[in-house]
């Protein structure tokens, strides 16, 4: 290829990238292929003479697109972002072209100086403490970029272990270092990232992880109990990885707590921020940094939420130099006449070659600016608000973990089964990406607000897919239908169906004291009583059997319906024959029902009794005894006498009856 056709197919692959990313929302996020796809559409040996690149482009289409998941794509939302941008395609681009390998200062100044100066910027953009700094009198550490968290968290335990291993050979000097090396332990939360059990596995360190508290952050006083207990076995502490947004849940450790027991203890604290760290742009979301000055390193993914596409890790230390006596090797071929005097990052990272990725962040930094990049953060957190806020309100679902910036989890109520069956269904229709996670033995969905793209109306797209998906399952597996008889058509639906207006209009959302809030679920069709419709209720029942009906309703062992009843968690009879039990209030001290609604409204007694013969017949279909509120809810309403919310309540059948305020049959 020569210059002047270089120029021309560079425009055309320009056009198609413009054209791929603008579109890339329509096409279907997961590939439908399978292991191999691509074996039989290519020849089994490399060309020996020089394909056309019309050929090549083609292929990209044919071949290539049909097995790329869109990790850019709106209706990602599995793992965390991986985003890019059109100045930081630029940057790559114009670093490609130069393709210098910055090892030393002397192979390319302009590569460490610019990445010198732009790792300083973006420590101040996200408030690290001056000994971060390259250029501050006070400060003997620096940034670095490298490929990945999970090279940032070896280099730093390498580091730490290599320092530790010098202090030990001060006192037992003839000591080997590998016996030495076999002493050290290191400790993490048992929610930190896979990397650093791998970081153990490749330096040989013992790692050790250490159980979270409620919510799922690693506390002061369990780090202080494992050290001590530790050393008492004869091990060496030296290193701890606090996690700022964990890969599960994006929980946050406690480095207030952390930070000052490292100091007292010796022991290097680095802390593993790859995604929440772009969070820290934003002031509001700073106060996780809380004891960050104990800090001996800090990195986190500008690839991940910066929208600088991978690969590009920012790594910081606040002393150099225990990089330099961990990773430095100076073979003559390698020294120029700086140095020593100048920074030669071969000496921060485990690969000797370097990519000038400093081009592309100085890109991103400057073509956005410090404000915008503000409102791209604030953009993807209110966007997993919204997202948060369709989950509450349906009472299928809940959210075992609360939300942190833009992850959130969920899952079906009920046994794990349900929740892995649902995102096995999404993920087969490849509309959406979703990947799973556990805790507390839950097996849970995690939804991450990943695109800069992302719009409400993608979410509430997805979440209708969420929806019916769902929908589909509990049909399936608890066998929801209608009630057969005779006059069917008289015979009012009692298993609950999903109210149409919000499924198919998933937009009717208001708001209400700034959250998002969607139309109720219809629970049952009843026949119109016009004149108390303004006053009725949903009273939930309790399945015999089953335990709590709001909490695990569906039991591991009910997969199929039953010749005689319905054993949905749904919809449970309870077979009671002869007797009969008085309507009560639960809000007026038990006064009873029976004649209260004459003394309410005298007009809508009137259309009750002229009603009372139809409903009779329907009524007479069903068990007498049949919505039961559970015990504890029973007495949080005689406790507090006023009518709850209970959302989620509302999935559980029952019969829409006239109440002052709430009404039982008990």
């Amino acid at each position: 290829m020569e210059p002047e056709e270089y120029r021309r197919r560079g425009k055309e692959m320009v056009d198609y990238i413009c054209q791929y990313l603008s579109n890339v929302r329509e096409r279907r996020v997961i590939p439908d292929v399978q292991p191999g796809y691509m074996r039989a559409q290519l020849p089994d040996s490399a060309p020996m003479d020089p394909d056309s690149w019309d050929n090549i482009f083609g292929d990209i289409e044919k071949i290539i697109m049909p097995g790329v998941v869109h990790w850019q794509s709106p209706h990602m939302h599995a793992y965390f972002p991986a985003l890019t941008s059109w100045p930081s395609l630029l940057g790559d681009m114009l670093a490609d072209a130069i393709n210098c390998l910055g090892f030393t200062w002397a192979s390319s100044p302009a590569c460490t100086e610019l990445e010198m100066n732009v790792m300083d910027w973006l420590a101040k953009m996200l408030g690290l403490p001056d000994k971060f700094l390259h250029h501050h009198p006070d400060s003997v550490g620096g940034g670095v970029l490298q490929s990945t968290v999970s090279e940032s968290t070896l280099v730093a335990l390498l580091a730490a272990r290599k320092n530790k291993i010098l202090e030990m050979k001060l006192s037992e000097p003839d000591a080997d270092e590998s016996l030495l090396n076999s002493r050290l332990i290191a400790y993490a939360s048992d929610q930190a990232h896979s990397s650093v059990e791998k970081a153990g596995l490749i330096s040989l360190v013992k790692m050790k992880f250490l159980p979270v508290d409620e919510n799922f952050s690693l506390r002061g006083e369990t780090l202080k109990k494992a050290i001590a207990e530790d050393r008492k076995k004869g091990l060496v502490p030296i290193f701890v990885c606090a996690t700022l947004g964990t890969t599960g849940v994006c929980a946050f450790d406690n480095l207030s707590e952390l930070g000052p027991i490292c100091d007292a203890e010796g022991l290097w604290l680095h802390i593993d921020a790859a995604y929440a760290g772009t969070a820290f742009l934003c002031p509001e979301f700073r106060l996780f940094l809380d004891g960050i000055e104990y800090a001996d390193s800090f990195t986190f993914n500008p690839s991940k939420w910066m929208m600088v596409h991978f690969d590009c890790t920012g790594f910081w230390v606040k002393d150099k130099y225990k990089l330099h006596q961990t990773f430095s090797v100076n073979p003559v071929y390698l020294r120029h006449p700086n140095s020593g005097a100048a920074v030669d990052f071969m000496h921060w990272q485990i690969p000797l070659s370097r990519r000038f990725r400093s081009l592309k962040l100085w890109f991103v930094i400057r073509s956005f600016g410090v404000k915008k990049l503000q409102a791209h953060i604030r953009h993807g957190t209110e966007t997993a608000k919204f997202f948060e806020s369709l989950v509450e309100n349906d009472p299928l679902f809940e959210i075992p973990a609360k939300r942190h910036l833009g992850l959130v989890v969920f899952r079906l109520k009920g046994p794990n089964w349900l929740t892995e069956k649902l995102l096995k269904e999404i993920s087969s229709s490849g509309k959406l990406f979703l990947v799973p996670a556990t805790i507390r033995d839950k097996f849970i969905i995690r939804f991450t607000v990943t695109s800069q793209f992302t719009t409400r109306e993608d979410i509430l797209q997805d979440w209708n897919i969420i929806q019916h998906t769902a929908a589909q399952i509990i049909s399936q597996h608890y066998g929801l239908h209608h009630i057969s008889s005779g006059d069917e058509a008289r015979i009012p639906n009692m298993v609950m169906e999903y109210n149409s207006d919000v499924i198919n209009n998933v937009s009717q959302l208001y708001v209400e004291e700034e959250k998002y809030k969607t139309p109720s679920r219809k629970i049952v069709v009843q026949p119109k009583k016009v004149a108390v419709s303004y006053n009725t209720c949903v009273i939930s029942q309790q399945v015999k059997g089953q335990g709590d009906p709001l909490d695990d309703c569906f039991p591991e062992d009910v997969q199929d319906v039953t010749k005689h009843k319905l054993t949905s968690f749904l919809f449970s009879y309870l077979s009671v024959q002869g007797k009969k039990k008085t309507a009560r209030s639960l809000s007026c001290n038990s006064v009873p029902v029976t004649g209260l609604l004459e003394q309410c409204n005298p007009k809508a007694a009137a259309t009750e009794k002229k009603e009372s013969h139809a409903n009779a017949r329907i009524l007479s279909r069903l068990p007498e005894e049949v919505m039961m509120l559970k015990k504890s809810a029973f007495k949080k309403l005689i406790k507090f006498y006023s009518v709850p919310n209970f959302p989620e309540c509302s999935i559980q059948c029952g019969l829409q009856l006239p109440c002052c305020p709430l009404q039982a049959i008990v």
